[in-house]
């Protein structure tokens, strides 16, 4: 019963982060708002690493594979994501996020070998897009190029995620969870800080925003900004 409910949990934060995405777009750029929710998030795990006294990676590989992974699994694959929900619905990104298994399951057949492609597991993963896609059946719509970028984009996403995943599969098992996705947040953030700074300056700054009513625009951003690290998905699966 207590794993029924938790996984219940799960699915209710996982399912709303589309929506909180959206909502937090409204008021932040895209690259910039992942930075931040990263960010925050790096601020509460770091402490609890910390705290737990947990080992930090010390072998080279695990170094490179925590910049790699990160990279692919927050960078990327979230950068993606905040970037293509500005052009799309949130029941569309959830639709096209969910072909990460499929992909999952390609990826771990090449480079896992105990972990083969069966027909069981090729029919698990169509019946699950299959319900997403019903979930969310009335927010498909689909209109103009950017809308087909943000598609597009939102499946590459998928593919990084699952890379990430398998890389962490095989390479990453002696790493603690908790370790393991605080840095990778922290490798992670860092080129959507970077991209940020760079290209969304302007729109994060610009002098119309701080003219018409900066507290209320500011509390709102923050605002959805918390709600959405709090509904965040685990780093690693």
């Amino acid at each position: 019963m207590k794993a029924r409910l938790v996984w219940l949990i799960l699915c209710g934060i996982w399912g709303s982060t589309w929506l909180f995405i959206k909502l937090g777009l409204e008021d932040l750029p895209p690259l910039t708002f992942a930075g931040i929710r990263f960010v925050i998030s790096c601020a509460i795990l770091f402490p609890l690493v910390w705290f737990r006294r947990l080992p930090v990676p010390k072998g080279r590989s695990d170094w490179f594979l925590l910049i790699g992974t990160g990279i692919l699994s927050f960078s990327l694959n979230y950068g993606l994501v905040f970037w293509a929900e500005q052009y799309i619905t949130s029941g569309l990104a959830a639709l096209l996020q969910a072909t990460l298994p499929a992909f999952g399951l390609i990826l771990a057949h090449i480079h896992v070998p105990t972990e083969r492609i069966t027909w069981v597991k090729f029919a698990g993963v169509v019946l699950g897009v299959c319900g997403v896609g019903v979930v969310f059946s009335n927010q498909l719509a689909l209109s103009g190029r950017q809308a087909l970028a943000g598609c597009v984009g939102m499946v590459l996403s998928a593919f990084f995620a699952a890379y990430s995943n398998v890389l962490v599969k095989t390479r990453g098992k002696n790493l603690d969870p908790a370790v393991l996705a605080a840095y990778q947040m922290l490798f992670g953030l860092i080129p959507l800080l970077l991209y940020g700074i760079a290209f969304e300056g302007t729109r994060f700054f610009r002098r119309s925003a701080i003219r018409s009513k900066p507290c209320r625009r500011a509390a709102r951003s923050m605002s959805r900004s918390m709600t959405y690290m709090i509904s965040g998905r685990p780093a690693a699966r």
